[in-house]
């Protein structure tokens, strides 16, 4: 499961993006980099790849928000991120284990 965020235009300001009862890896290629629960630094022109630890974690529903609470959150900045028993990458496999057996007959 990976969150991937950008500001693509605003004014010059920091924000930040917490997904709560999840961690992730600070720098996602590193082995050694740091565990954290917020990503912060997310301006004009910043992307980041949020790769979550373990994939979703149990199922349940998951606050997701920016790590402004004050005034971020009251504006709207904030959802709900939900962690089902089959998770749609299962679905997605399956789905895409189908089409390649179909498209294999049609070569074949």
């Amino acid at each position: 499961m990976i969150f991937r965020t950008m500001m693509p235009a605003d004014k010059p300001r920091n924000v930040s993006l917490t997904i709560h009862g999840h961690l992730w890896r600070e720098q996602p290629q590193d082995a050694l980099s740091r565990e954290i629960p917020i990503q912060g630094g997310i301006s004009v022109g910043n992307r980041f790849d949020m790769e979550l630890k373990g994939g979703a974690s149990s199922p349940g529903d998951y606050l997701y928000r920016s790590g402004s609470f004050g005034w971020d959150v009251e504006s709207g900045m904030w959802g709900i991120f939900r962690v089902r028993k089959h998770s749609i990458r299962c679905k997605c496999k399956e789905i895409y284990g189908r089409i390649l057996k179909k498209q294999k007959k049609r070569q074949a």
